[in-house]
C-alpha cells in the first residue's frame, strides 16, 4: 500500500506544473509525509527572480544550463534549471573564499553520449562560469567524453567514467593531493552513477564544504533519501520550483561535511 502511494505521488510530482501541485495543500502534506520519511524538519522558500544575479548571467554568457537571466535565445532546448538561484544564494556573501571547485559532467555535445547537452551545446560551460563567479578559485572538471576535455587558464580537465569507482579513483591520483570548497556531481544522473562518485570522492570534500548531485528526479531523490539515511554529514533534499513548469528533474541533493 505505502509503496503504491509512494509510486502515485512520483507520477504527480514528476507530471504536474508547479501550480497545480500547489493547489492542494492537503496533497502537499501527503507528499511530505511519504517522502521526508524520517526527516524531522522541511521548509518552503518563495523569492522573486531576478535577472541581475551575477552566476545566472554567467551561465547565458557560457551557455551552461543551470541558470539564466534571459528568456530565450538558449543553445539547449530545454527550461533551464534554477540551480543558478540556489548557488547565489549559498556562496553569494563568501565567492572570493572559495579556493577549489570540482565539477563531473562538462556537458558533451555529442548526441551519443549519454546526459549530452545536445549538439549546440557548449561543453565546459559551467566550469567557466564558475572560474568568472569565484573569482580566486582553482576549478577542476571531469566527463567521460575525451573529446571536449580542455585546459584553460584556472580550469584543468580530467577523463572519469563515474559509473566506475576505479575510474575515479584513478581520477583523483591524476588531480593530486586536493582537497574541494565545492564538488558538483552534474554527470550522468543515475542513481546507480551518483552513489559511485560519491562513495569514491567524498573524502576530497573540505570540512565545511558542499557536495551537491544535481538533476534528480523524484524517485531518485527517494532513493538517495535511503542511502543517506545513516550519512554523518548533513544532508538536505530540495525542490526547486519554476512557474508553468513541471518539477521534474529541478531538484537536488545537498551534503555538507561537518567543520573539522
Amino acid at each position: 500500500m505505502l509503496r503504491r502511494l509512494k509510486k502515485r505521488i512520483t507520477k504527480h510530482l514528476y507530471g504536474k506544473t508547479t501550480q497545480e501541485v500547489l493547489k492542494s495543500y492537503r496533497h502537499i502534506q501527503d507528499i511530505d509525509e511519504i517522502t521526508a520519511k524520517d526527516d524531522d524538519y522541511s521548509y518552503i522558500v518563495h523569492y522573486k527572480n531576478y535577472s541581475s544575479n551575477p552566476l545566472s548571467q554567467l551561465c547565458d554568457k557560457y551557455g551552461s544550463d543551470k541558470g539564466s537571466a534571459k528568456t530565450e535565445g538558449h543553445v539547449y532546448n530545454w527550461v533551464p534549471h534554477t540551480y543558478a538561484d540556489f548557488y547565489h544564494h549559498l556562496f553569494g556573501h563568501c565567492r572570493t573564499q572559495i579556493k577549489a571547485v570540482f565539477e563531473c559532467g562538462l556537458g558533451s555535445n555529442n548526441v551519443d553520449v549519454p546526459s549530452n547537452m545536445g549538439a549546440e551545446g557548449k561543453p565546459g560551460a559551467s566550469l567557466r562560469a564558475w572560474k568568472d563567479y569565484f573569482v580566486n578559485a582553482e576549478i577542476y572538471g571531469a566527463d567521460v567524453d575525451r573529446d571536449i576535455l580542455f585546459t584553460e587558464d584556472h580550469i584543468q580537465t580530467f577523463h572519469v567514467d563515474q559509473t566506475d569507482g576505479t575510474s575515479v579513483e584513478a581520477l583523483w591520483r591524476q588531480v593530486g593531493p586536493i582537497t574541494f570548497d565545492l564538488m558538483i556531481d552534474d554527470g550522468l544522473h543515475t542513481f546507480e552513477a551518483g552513489v559511485c562518485l560519491y562513495k569514491h570522492s567524498i573524502a576530497r570534500l573540505s570540512p565545511g564544504g558542499f557536495y551537491v548531485i544535481e538533476d534528480v528526479t523524484p524517485e531518485n531523490l527517494d532513493l538517495f533519501r535511503t542511502f543517506f539515511s545513516e550519512s554523518p554529514h548533513h544532508v538536505s533534499f530540495i525542490n526547486l520550483i519554476r512557474p508553468n513548469k513541471r518539477i521534474g528533474n529541478n531538484s537536488l541533493v545537498l551534503i555538507r561535511k561537518p567543520e573539522a
